[in-house]
């Protein structure tokens, strides 16, 4: 698909001509391919692109959206007419005016390297690729099932606004998924499901052979080694980067984005226990939480440069020392309280509007060791990675099942644990952090939002840390 520029400009204009007050035009292109392969034999193949032009209008205070998969000029001048037409014949029902925040906008062309250029590699290669990592899963015979799906997209974007903006980007993505299932006839069944991803080449895989041979090895012990706990108890818990990550992007991240904290939300993907007062004042973790939204880490999966909008990103401290610090906003909710955006707006694909959305969200990293942390815990659990997860509609209070887990006792690692879990509301996990490790390390993730739903890509990450006085659950068999 070629691109629009000429078509984009006057859309603009004739937006404006027609009205608008702002205009945005975006053109985006996502290339498509995907493997998928089920215990070493190929199951799915498939490739295309997904792609055009989506035109939005402020129009009487009022937002207008309208999207084309065609990028001939009728079709963008029809999208245009579209897009006026329905912020105007919305704009007298709705009470409270959309403004956005001003801001510097920015104009910039930037391409993600790749040194293994993902477009090159055959079929045959991806194919062959995902049957020699199956044969690491297959030397445990108890792993009966062992599904990989492995997907590559090339996403090219421009961008152009009434107020300057002009973004033209070309990010690529590699992410790989696996589920393994085992079923021991003593033991029961053990299922684990491992992610791994990035943005650039095929080189963001590397090392991967080694860590499914770690997870294999892992469910082995899972099923010979583990043992529930005796009762529920309250104890210290050791959280690895893995937990890290889910907590932070679960309990802080998609609580503290604005357009939920102010209702919109409600109906679709969740409410928040945040308010809009709480910026700045509400302390939600010790002193030693800090937690960060960058969206522009190099060849993270959630990698980008500027918005939707055009604006700049840059890191966004959600959680500074314990403190509620920053929400994630585009231009139209940071204009409600004051502020400038931070660069949160994002859509999934050319036919979805921006909204704010989190990039690659973390728990700051500390100045401890994690074998400092372990020896440092007198009676506690240590878990390392997890099967599921479930919070409640504010985001306040979560339940985690653990996976690989150990049950800790003066500083030794004694025993590994069956499926323990652990409630506890949000305050209480990140208020109870005393100690905070230095081995930040990323997951991939898609995470969903929005009516319709959309799914970006993004990185959830961490460091080790300790959470004291904990409600620790036994296996629930």
């Amino acid at each position: 698909m070629s691109w629009p520029e000429d078509s984009m400009v006057k859309a603009v204009d004739l937006a404006l001509s027609n009205g608008s007050t702002y205009a945005e035009v975006r053109y985006q292109d996502d290339t498509v391919r995907f493997v998928g392969v089920r215990n070493g034999a190929l199951q799915s193949l498939s490739s295309y692109s997904y792609g055009g032009v989506s035109v939005r209008v402020l129009v009487d205070g009022m937002w207008g959206f309208a999207a084309t998969s065609s990028t001939d000029w009728e079709s963008i001048k029809d999208t245009v007419g579209r897009a006026v037409s329905l912020a105007r014949s919305v704009a007298r029902l709705r009470r409270r005016k959309v403004t956005i925040s001003r801001d510097r906008l920015a104009r910039i062309t930037y391409d993600v390297s790749q040194r293994v250029k993902v477009e090159d590699l055959p079929n045959e290669y991806l194919i062959k690729y995902l049957s020699e990592l199956d044969a690491h899963a297959r030397v445990e015979p108890r792993i009966r099932v062992r599904n990989l799906f492995l997907s590559t997209t090339i996403t090219e974007k421009l961008i152009i606004t009434s107020d300057g903006a002009y973004v033209r980007s070309r990010v690529p993505r590699v992410y790989l998924f696996g589920s393994l299932i085992a079923y021991d006839p003593q033991s029961g069944s053990a299922q684990r499901n491992i992610e791994f991803g990035g943005s650039g080449g095929f080189e963001v895989l590397s090392g991967v052979e080694d860590e499914v041979d770690r997870e294999v090895s892992v469910i082995r012990d899972v099923l010979d080694k583990a043992r529930p706990l005796p009762h529920d108890e309250v104890m210290d818990v050791v959280l690895s980067p893995e937990l890290a990550g889910i907590m932070v992007h679960e309990s802080i991240g998609h609580p503290l984005e604005l357009d939920r904290i102010m209702g919109r939300e409600g109906a679709e993907a969740g409410e928040s226990y945040a308010k809009p007062d709480y910026l700045g004042s509400y302390r939600i973790g010790s002193e030693l939480v800090t937690i960060i939204d960058d969206p522009t880490i190099p060849n993270s999966y959630g990698f980008y440069l500027v918005d939707e909008e055009g604006v700049t990103a840059r890191p966004r401290f959600l959680v500074r020392n314990g403190v509620i610090n920053e929400f994630l906003m585009n231009r139209e909710y940071a204009s409600y309280i004051g502020l400038t955006s931070n660069a949160a707006a994002r859509a999934s694909e050319f036919d979805k509007e921006p909204i704010p959305r989190m990039a690659n969200t973390y728990l700051a990293p500390g100045n401890w060791k994690p074998e400092e942390i372990i020896r440092e815990t007198r009676r506690g659990l240590y878990i390392v990675s997890y099967t599921e997860w479930n919070i409640d509609d504010k985001r306040w209070f979560g339940r985690y099942g653990g996976f690989e887990a150990y049950y800790i006792e003066n500083g030794d690692l004694k025993y590994m644990v069956r499926e323990p879990f652990i409630e506890v509301d949000t305050k209480t996990l990140w208020s109870n952090v005393d100690a905070v490790a230095n081995d930040l390390r990323f997951y991939p993730g898609t995470c969903g939002k929005g009516n319709p739903e959309q799914g970006v890509p993004v990185y959830l990450g961490g460091p080790t840390f300790r959470v004291v006085g904990v409600r620790v659950l036994k296996a629930p068999r």
